[in-house]
């Protein structure tokens, strides 16, 4: 029962933080330079590289936070494989967003999210 809650919890963590880190990014990004992020109502190429950059960042932070919380369960790694879960459902499960990125984009910010993760738990748990 604790084991469980300390993984809900590692999970809830991780997750608040690299999705929050990234919107304070984003509107930051989007505030301080808006025609680098848009024109005519699509994103720039430009953007969506720096986005996946800021993604790579924010999950790794994410997770490391995750991991301070995952540590105290038996199976720190399956909090890590839990945490890529999550993150990739929320990102594919966006139609809008995935619209913008295009595919290629989506990949990559897949490919971003396994990396950030294995970057903070393997930064936590070496």
């Amino acid at each position: 029962m604790i084991n469980g809650t300390f993984i809900l919890f590692a999970l809830a963590l991780g997750y608040a933080v690299a999705v929050g880190l990234l919107m304070l990014a984003t509107f930051g990004i989007t505030k301080a330079a808006p025609a680098f992020v848009v024109k005519d109502h699509l994103l720039k190429a430009r953007y969506r590289f720096l986005q996946e950059l800021v993604w790579l960042i924010c999950v790794a932070v994410g997770s490391y936070a995750s991991a301070w919380v995952a540590v105290l369960t038996t199976h720190p790694w399956l909090v890590a494989v839990a945490l890529i879960s999550v993150l990739l459902v929320m990102l594919w499960s966006n139609t809008w967003e995935m619209a913008q990125r295009g595919l290629g984009h989506q990949v990559a910010m897949s490919l971003t999210t396994v990396i950030g993760v294995s970057i903070g738990f393997g930064i936590h748990l070496r």
